[in-house]
């Protein structure tokens, strides 16, 4: 190393544990050998799976109460992930990362309009993911209609009963100034509505004709 024979040489060499790093692309199955030559060494812990490094959660929004029309589910997907390190000759976790989303925030869901229906909600709004499932219930009621009674409140024999018509921007509400039917020999005494209760009847005094 040098022309000095009175001087003696020495190295130090300097070992360190070797560490790995386990994720949603290189899980590993806890108790198996991390050296697969050395089977009798230090063993994968607990913790090293795919499901202990990736969840994948969910926002559901269901569609209930109308019937055959009633529109399917919406599903929104997220994962969740982080990284750990473990050391290679103790088999323990050195490093737990942080959980990461792979997005803020689920979309936010319009309601669809149903003819003959009201939804309960306009919309759901977008909602903030976490590590959990997110379910959300947007419930339709049968829409109301126009019944025609006489002045003492009795329903008109074979008096047509139109149901309301929907708003088409807003599945929560149902369109102003709604026609009443016309009934031969009876007049009216408004001649349209504005339903401020979608989902109940709305009834309608009808005077006979003299």
């Amino acid at each position: 190393f040098d022309k000095n024979d009175d001087v003696d040489q020495t190295y130090y060499v300097t070992f360190k544990h070797g560490e790995a790093p386990v994720g949603p692309n290189n899980p590993h199955t806890p108790g198996e050998p991390i050296n697969p030559n050395d089977p009798e060494g230090p063993k994968w812990p607990a913790g090293t799976d795919k499901d202990s490094v990736q969840k994948n959660v969910k926002e559901t929004v269901h569609y209930v109460g109308a019937d055959d029309k009633t529109p399917s589910d919406v599903v929104q997907d997220a994962t969740w992930t982080r990284e750990l390190t473990v050391d290679k000759v103790t088999g323990k976790i050195i490093n737990e990362g942080d959980w990461k989303s792979d997005k803020d925030n689920y979309d936010e869901v319009k309601t669809p309009v149903v003819e003959g229906y009201v939804a309960d909600k306009a919309m759901v709004p977008s909602t903030a993911v976490t590590q959990d499932d997110i379910e959300v219930t947007v419930t339709y009621n049968k829409i109301g209609k126009i019944v025609p009674v006489d002045p003492s409140g009795k329903e008109i024999p074979d008096a047509p009963t139109p149901d309301y018509k929907n708003d088409p921007e807003d599945p929560t509400k149902v369109t102003p100034n709604q026609p009443v039917p016309e009934i031969p020999g009876y007049t009216p005494e408004v001649p349209t509505v504005t339903p401020d209760k979608p989902g109940e009847d709305t009834p309608v005094i009808y005077v006979k004709n003299q």
